[in-house]
């Protein structure tokens, strides 16, 4: 009798809890998820990620505005990452490592934290660090944080 495959939750990885402040075009590094095979994401094959983060100032902050892009460089043996630049202000990432965006549903409340959700992001088995690009037009404050829901592939 041929069986179902399903999608099979994981716990929730904590990529950062203290992202630094970010200026409109700045990249922030929020640490790693690896869906290698002993990883903190393992034998993952999608996953969705949670920005939650907070302004002093919203102005031009409005629903529909992209708030970050979200980048998943990998290193494909392991230990070397592809060049990328992270200069404050003008940081770039090819848009082949472009994983998604945070969008704002509504505009935030200056100084409270606000909550971001991406689409679907499929996952290769390997070790990724992953970085917010600020595209908001106003400066992202310290403390940000970001986490992944990956999912598993479950044969029963």
């Amino acid at each position: 009798m041929p069986g179902k495959i399903l999608l099979s939750e994981q716990a929730v990885v904590t990529l950062t809890s203290a992202g630094t402040s970010l200026t409109t075009g700045s990249a922030g590094s929020a640490g790693t998820l690896d869906c290698r095979a002993s990883g903190n994401a393992a034998d993952m094959f999608s996953a969705l990620l949670t920005l939650a983060a907070q302004w002093v100032t919203v102005t031009g902050i409005a629903a529909g505005t992209t708030v970050a892009d979200i980048y998943l460089v990998p290193a494909i043996d392991g230990a070397n990452y592809p060049d990328i630049d992270l200069t404050a202000g003008a940081s770039y990432m090819p848009y082949t490592m472009r994983a998604g965006s945070f969008v704002a549903s509504k505009t935030p409340t200056a100084g409270a934290s606000a909550l971001f959700q991406s689409a679907q992001i499929d996952l290769m088995p390997v070790l990724y660090t992953v970085y917010i690009i600020n595209r908001s037009g106003q400066t992202i404050s310290s403390g940000w944080t970001l986490k992944a829901l990956a999912a598993a592939a479950q044969y029963t």
